[in-house]
């Protein structure tokens, strides 16, 4: 029995070998199918897009993968699944179906031939008839061999499309392989284009970083080099980070020609760029991808102070001021500029701007923060502080300041006589008032004394402790003194007819160099005058001004005769008020308050100009009190030793005339003022007569000065002719001896 199953069983196993020998042709044919797809669907993307090689390396992966995954579905799964007898006679006896399950009868009948039920005749006739059978049996046309043949024809295909290939275009075959091996060679093209300004961003493209809201130039240049040639027209393609998207063509700068130009330029401009913008640009068979601008801030300046540390001279200590577009600081000023910028810089550019040299002083300093250290000379200075982020982006404009050297000026010195006139006497003490000025600090202050014409020795004059910029101080000249301590210098005899000349001068602090710092007020002139001489111009002064009080006192008296008219004028006011009140008024006259209006408002602009009248007494009152003070200081400073002149003066004249300038007239133009209140006139014409009675007192004692005065002048007078008389009496005495001597 076994003997007739053999037919059947090699039978089998030649199908069972075709089957498993067709699923690995299968398997193997469809991944080179696979395979050369990609191969050539990979050189169209590769051509186009040149991704890089760690892009060209994920499809290495992702190719590799599917291949695995071919074979192993495709290939060794369906080979390890289990092809028994049975299935296989199933399969023969499905594509013969005249055995009439003879095949798979037989299978079964050899793997049941121990069953007891089995009739063993039966069973050797099947055997035989499906060994009869086997050898009409062809196991090919079993197979979709035509599918296999397709597969085969197409991997044929490819593999000769790849040869051709390799050996009809060997440079695009060298160029693919070497880019297949993850070279980072670019595909040989006949256009080269390159952009300037980019740089890798890490993520497989290129970047460049520019300024919001500038006008970003893009030049792009075709190359010219052996072999390569310019496109006709270069395009952008952009797409802005909001998704709006566009394209234009680059301007063709000129005509270059190869073997003269090394390139042809394109242009192309991005105006007040705003947001990020990522485009490509095309160009004959050569593309430039991932490129993108970026937008970023300028930087720019949100703080500058200026440290200052002043020069000696100033005696001011060191401080930090804002700095603004003009700052001034005296000259010799040292400071440093200490700045701050909005992000962290690269390059801090200082331009001295001037018209001779404008080359930047260039700091290179990764930092927001920065310095500068600076003197101020003589002249203004201009300076501009140009930024410079780390990605090469300047400030819009260079922060512009400008720094004002204030050069320091000489001090102004007025000098005025001080309680004394230009008439003094061989022994006066001389006190001149200085006032002194200067833009910081006086240093030292003299007077320059020219005695008939020749200079003395320069006097300096004591400094209040606390010095500043503004000095005021008494220099006292004393010729006493002086002709004292030189008494066998005959410059320091002083006497009549004479003329003294003092200068005062001053200097302050400044040494920023050797040039002189002393200035002088204008020279005051004195005369040396005798005492008599000096007492008649004292007299013709005090005359002046006591007819100037007596005009005052007129001006007062009629002050007094107005409050008498305003108070006649109010009573009848009053009158006609009363009389409208007892009188009907008809309706188109006006009524008691219009009247009462009226009177008021004509009242207080009377006591108004009356008050400003009282003022400008008061005033005239100071000034003629400020005169005979003078005359009073005169008679002291001149050394004129008459106490009862020197009271009356200063004691009866000078202080009731201020006392009067200062309270009394005041008082009375208060009182006048507010005349509008009731009962205040009465107190106005009061304050007014004593202010009246005050001024007549002093005209007395004027007078008593004038009188007495005129004695003093006539004991002069008195004495004068004495000394004439006694100077002829000796005279006739030496002529009269000299008579009897010769006789």
């Amino acid at each position: 029995m076994n003997d007739a199953y053999t037919p059947v069983s090699q039978l089998l196993a030649r199908l069972r070998g075709r089957i498993r020998t067709y699923v690995w042709a299968e398997a193997i044919l469809l991944a080179l199918v696979l395979l050369g797809v990609v191969f050539w669907g990979g050189l169209l993307v590769d051509w186009m897009f040149e991704p890089s090689p760690e892009w060209r390396m994920a499809a290495h992966v992702v190719v590799s993968v599917a291949v695995v995954s071919i074979i192993v579905w495709w290939g060794l799964r369906r080979w390890l699944v289990d092809l028994s007898d049975h299935s296989l006679a199933l399969i023969i006896e499905r594509k013969h179906p005249e055995l009439a399950d003879a095949l798979s009868s037989a299978v079964y009948i050899h793997q049941h031939q121990d069953r007891d039920d089995m009739h063993p005749e039966l069973a050797r006739r099947t055997l035989q008839e499906a060994a009869e059978a086997v050898g009409r049996i062809d196991t090919d046309g079993l197979l979709n061999q035509v599918r296999l043949n397709r597969f085969a024809l197409l991997v044929g295909g490819l593999a000769i499309s790849v040869i051709a290939l390799a050996l009809g275009v060997p440079r695009v075959w060298d160029a693919y392989t070497e880019r297949l091996a993850l070279s980072p060679e670019q595909w040989p093209r006949t256009v080269s284009l390159e952009i300037d300004g980019f740089e890798p961003d890490g993520q497989g493209g290129f970047v460049r970083r520019v300024a919001r809201n500038a006008d970003v130039p893009l030049v792009v240049k075709a190359s010219l080099a052996e072999g390569l040639s310019a496109p006709e027209r270069v395009t952008i393609r952009y797409r802005w980070r909001e998704g709006r998207r566009g394209r234009d063509d680059l301007v063709r700068i000129g005509d270059a020609q190869s073997g003269r130009d090394e390139a042809q330029r394109f242009e192309y401009l991005f105006e007040r760029i705003a947001s990020d913008v990522e485009f490509e640009i095309r160009g004959g068979d050569d593309r430039l991808r991932r490129l993108r601008l970026e937008v970023v801030e300028r930087p720019k300046v949100t703080a500058l102070s200026f440290e200052c540390q002043y020069p000696a001279y100033l005696d001011r200590s060191d401080r930090s001021i804002p700095a603004g577009p003009r700052v001034e600081l005296p000259e010799g000023t040292k400071l440093v500029a200490k700045g701050k910028a909005n992000k962290p810089l690269s390059q801090i550019r200082w331009r001295r701007v001037v018209q001779t040299d404008d080359t930047p002083v260039i700091t290179n300093e990764a930092t927001t923060d920065f310095e500068k250290p600076l003197t101020v000379a003589a002249d203004d200075m201009e300076m501009e502080v140009e930024l410079v982020d780390e990605n090469g982006i300047s400030s819009a404009e260079p922060f512009r300041v400008t720094i004002v050297s204030r050069e320091d000026e000489l001090p102004q010195v007025l000098a005025s006589r001080q309680g004394i006139g230009t008439a003094i006497t061989y022994n006066a003490q001389v006190p001149v008032q200085l006032n002194i000025e200067d833009d910081y600090a006086v240093n030292s202050a003299w007077v320059d004394l020219v005695h008939d014409g020749e200079s003395l020795p320069r006097v300096d004059v004591a400094m209040p402790a606390a010095a500043n910029g503004e000095v005021i101080t008494l220099a006292t000249v004393d010729l006493a003194q002086l002709a004292k301590e030189h008494a066998d210098d005959p410059l320091y005899q002083f006497s009549e007819g004479q003329l003294i000349t003092i200068t005062a001068g001053a200097s302050d602090r400044y040494d920023l160099n050797e040039n002189s710092r002393e200035s002088t007020a204008r020279p005051l002139s004195f005369e040396i005058v005798s005492e008599e001489d000096l007492m008649l111009r004292l007299a013709a002064n005090e005359q002046n001004l006591r007819q100037t009080f007596e005009s005052i006192a007129d001006k007062l008296l009629l002050l007094y005769d107005s409050l008498e008219k305003m108070d006649g004028v109010a009573s009848t006011d009053l009158v006609v008020v009363a009389t409208a009140e007892a009188t009907e008024v008809p309706s188109d006259e006006p009524d008691e308050n219009e009247l009462t209006e009226d009177a008021d408002a004509q009242l207080a602009r009377e006591a108004g100009r009356q008050a400003e009248t009282a003022r400008q007494i008061g005033d005239e009152v100071l000034g003629v009190a400020a005169g005979f003070e003078d005359i009073h200081a005169q008679l002291f400073n001149n050394r004129i030793e008459n106490t009862e002149l020197s009271d009356r003066i200063g004691n009866r004249i000078a202080a009731p005339l201020r006392s009067l300038g200062e309270q009394r007239m005041p008082q009375v133009a208060e009182r006048i003022a507010d005349l509008v209140n009731e009962g205040t006139l009465d107190i106005a014409k009061n304050e007014t007569r004593q202010a009246i009675a005050e001024v007549e007192q002093l005209l007395r004692e004027m007078q008593g000065l004038e009188n007495y005065n005129e004695v003093i002048a006539m004991l002069r007078e008195i004495i004068r002719q004495q000394d004439e008389i006694n100077e002829k009496t000796k005279e006739q005495q030496k002529s009269n001896l000299r008579d009897l001597l010769l006789d």
